[in-house]
């Protein structure tokens, strides 16, 4: 049982593999612990989540969520929720969001539902309409991590606009301060020499991949010493169209598929340039890693990468679908003085407006807010 004085916060998060909004999940916790808060977690299983929530000092509880509606994970909720004298609830994803929206209901505790993207809200979800309804009725606050995603939520669904506010993302610019890694290159065998042009995310349709393949084959023929780097879990069936992709190519392109890797960090800070393909996103922390990576980026116009960059002045924005415009990008940024420009205005931009600093205040306020 917590003090009477200390306010404790559950929080939950619907998913266990590594990912951007697991990442930022993790971020938050980190820096929850060094404030006045008690962090009670709850996840539906053991996984990277798991890990990295231990090694913040915290134990994770775990209980099952399987289905659209699940009784018993409700009621164990309710469970923990009394017997831990909860105070707010702060639930990040679709699933999460409405199990919290309900136990905040059922409890009549306050709740925070985040939402990463739109994603996470495709059209094509089943009982969309009434899981909006159940969370617009339960959250006190609903928090969107781009403006973008706030628009969207306010058009297309059901939730009250009102209770739609903005937090952005944030990064510690801290993880990248230190000196230049090595030994990507020697690793993957590439020359010195060798331009990389390094992608973070899992495999999935939403990252734009298949675009990025179709980039890497039209640069072979014209660059042969640029060499792209991808990063992330690999879902099988659409790894293979993405294979069968490249057996098709006239001239086989360069790509290093890396899969899942814990030293990020590292790969990033090793890139010559960072290239965000994809077709829609609710914002990109790796973005803003690699901003704060001092790595020049490249991204497409997908929803919440024009809220981080500014293009020709901290990267370089594409639009989504175009592989030319993908080659030329990366082709401008043979030029050592935009390169430099791009680089300290990225990394003044992301130090300013997505600390991990500036989204804890925001989250804090929030907090204090609603207990």
């Amino acid at each position: 049982m917590a003090g009477k004085d200390v306010k404790t916060i559950l929080h939950l998060i619907d998913t266990t593999g590594p990912g951007g909004a697991e990442t930022v999940f993790i971020n938050l916790l980190k820096e929850l612990q060094q404030t006045e808060f008690r962090n009670i977690v709850v996840l539906r299983g053991e996984g990277w989540v798991a890990d990295q929530v231990r090694s913040l000092g915290i134990t994770p509880q775990f209980i099952d969520s399987k289905g659209s509606f699940n009784l018993g994970y409700i009621l164990g909720m309710k469970r923990l929720v009394v017997g831990e004298s909860v105070d707010l609830i702060h639930a990040h994803l679709l699933g999460s969001n409405v199990y919290g929206a309900l136990l905040a209901m059922m409890c009549r505790k306050p709740m925070i539902a985040t939402f990463h993207g739109a994603v996470d809200v495709a059209a094509g979800e089943r009982f969309l309409w009434a899981k909006f309804g159940i969370i617009g009725w339960g959250a006190s606050t609903i928090v969107c991590v781009s403006k973008r995603l706030q628009e969207e939520l306010a058009e297309r669904s059901s939730l009250p606009a009102r209770k739609l506010h903005l937090v952005y993302n944030g990064v510690d610019p801290e993880l990248f301060c230190k000196a230049p890694a090595s030994g990507l290159k020697e690793e993957l065998g590439l020359p010195p020499e060798a331009n990389l042009v390094v992608s973070i995310g899992n495999i999935r349709p939403a990252k734009g991949y298949d675009h990025l393949v179709d980039a890497a084959i039209k640069m072979a023929k014209l660059d042969p010493n640029t060499h792209f780097v991808v990063v992330g879990h690999q879902r099988p069936a659409l790894f293979e169209k993405l294979k069968a992709q490249i057996r098709g190519a006239p001239e086989a392109p360069r790509i290093h598929w890396l899969g899942f890797r814990q030293d990020v960090v590292n790969v990033l800070r090793q890139a010559d340039i960072f290239l965000l393909p994809s077709t829609s996103e609710g914002f990109s922390i790796s973005t803003v890693e690699a901003m704060m990576a001092g790595v020049p980026v490249i991204a497409t116009r997908s929803g919440g990468p024009e809220e981080i960059v500014s293009d020709g002045e901290s990267g370089l924005l594409v639009p989504i679908e175009d592989s030319d415009a993908i080659v030329n990008a990366i082709q401008r940024l043979n030029d050592p003085t935009l390169k430099h420009q791009i680089t300290e205005q990225a990394l003044e931009s992301a130090k300013s407006k997505f600390s991990l600093k500036s989204m804890l205040h925001a989250y804090q306020g929030l907090y204090e807010r609603f207990m």
